[in-house]
């Protein structure tokens, strides 16, 4: 579902998201490398930072399990409000590219999965009580839990036991699939099946129309 959203900012603001394992990372890093090499400025986030000390207390716990649900969401939602005064929304003004590794989408996919709060609470928490600017578009990097999470320990091993568990991300990524469904941002399903290359080419394509029909 999309929404006619009056845009505050001269930049562009394209967020990539997904259940651990879907690619978002790599996908965001060689999509920064494209736009950078055609002659965007182009600036890369993701969430949870490692600058706030809220985004460096989730990296120190949340390996081993330590976050419960109020503090997971207490602290994403503190390093959140840090991340957009500092950096989000000083790219947008200054008139750059933002691709984002996750944003507050991913907090309404996650949190609500350990709280008895709906996505759509969460979602509305972050627009209104941390003003967090809205998308451009949001990519949601579809793939099946199983993929994921083989993918997501695969690469060190060993899983994070915040995240990174087979039933969680089920309810995860059909939040996704809802939220394409029945949220207002500008959605687009990505399968993240699909080779890594297929990916960034799909986003990139979306992403540069949408640049230049803006512009």
């Amino acid at each position: 579902m999309t929404a006619t959203v009056q845009k505050k900012y001269n930049g562009f603001l394209f967020v990539l998201e997904g259940i651990d394992g879907s690619g978002k990372t790599c996908a965001s890093k060689e999509l920064v490398k494209r736009l950078q090499s055609d002659g965007y400025d182009v600036v890369y986030l993701r969430e949870p930072t490692k600058e706030s000390q809220w985004g460096k207390e989730i990296g120190e716990r949340s390996p081993a399990g330590e976050l419960t649900p109020e503090e997971e969401l207490e602290l994403y939602s503190k390093d959140r409000e840090w991340h957009i005064a500092n950096r989000i929304q000083p790219a947008l003004e200054a008139g750059k590219v933002v691709i984002m590794d996750r944003y507050f989408f991913a907090s309404g996919a996650y949190q609500s999965t350990v709280l008895d709060l709906h996505w759509r609470e969460i979602l509305q928490i972050n627009r209104e009580e941390l003003s967090a600017p809205e998308p451009d578009i949001v990519f949601i990097l579809d793939v099946p839990a199983e993929i994921g999470l083989q993918r997501a320990t695969g690469r060190t091993g060993k899983a994070n036991l915040q995240f990174e568990k087979l039933d969680r991300l089920v309810k995860v990524r059909q939040a996704y699939l809802e939220m394409i469904e029945n949220d207002t941002a500008t959605f687009e399903l990505i399968d993240a099946k699909n080779p890594l290359d297929q990916v960034v080419d799909e986003i990139y394509d979306i992403i540069t129309d949408t640049i230049i029909m803006n512009e």
